[in-house]
């Protein structure tokens, strides 16, 4: 349970600072690590891992969802700021985004 608990915090940590690919990753071992536990439960246990986990990873779903759109956000707004510049031609523009 260990392992899991710091799964979900890395994915947790990783949706947070935008870097989906690593999340991408994390959530896969942390499904894998769900079914582990699961497997080795009593019989009589399972449902209520399964319940558990699928509740905590909905969570980081909801997490991505929000990061994705706020990244998407900034994203319009960076291309507006962009194309409304004096000088749109220059090839020094940079982005910015936070997480």
């Amino acid at each position: 349970m260990d392992n899991e608990n710091s799964l979900h915090e890395a994915l947790r940590r990783a949706l947070t600072a935008g870097d989906f690919d690593k999340a991408r990753v994390l959530g896969e071992q942390l499904g894998q690590a769900i079914i582990r536990r699961a497997s080795a439960a009593e019989p009589s246990a399972r449902n209520a891992i399964a319940r558990e986990g699928s509740a905590r990873i909905k969570e980081h779903l909801s997490l991505a969802r929000v990061m994705r759109a706020h990244l998407s956000s900034q994203l319009q707004n960076n291309t507006a700021a962009f194309l409304y510049q004096a000088d749109s031609s220059a090839h020094d523009h940079s982005w910015r985004f936070s997480a």
